[in-house]
């Protein structure tokens, strides 16, 4: 994520094998960072859900 009041992300990836492709690294290396809660590194899980209600 950048490090200022947005935190937009810098890679966004459907597994940890890719996102470590993408920034350099090992999927291991993902891992660790998201277990440990280290500051920028996050798990977001977004679900596609055509039933979904839209209240605006």
């Amino acid at each position: 994520m950048t490090p200022d009041k947005y935190e937009l992300p810098v890679a966004v990836a459907d597994n940890r094998k890719i996102l470590a492709e993408m920034v350099g690294t090992t999927p291991e290396y993902v891992s660790s960072q998201i277990s440990k809660k280290s500051k920028g590194w996050c798990v977001v899980n977004i679900t596609d859900d055509e039933n979904a209600i839209d209240t605006d």
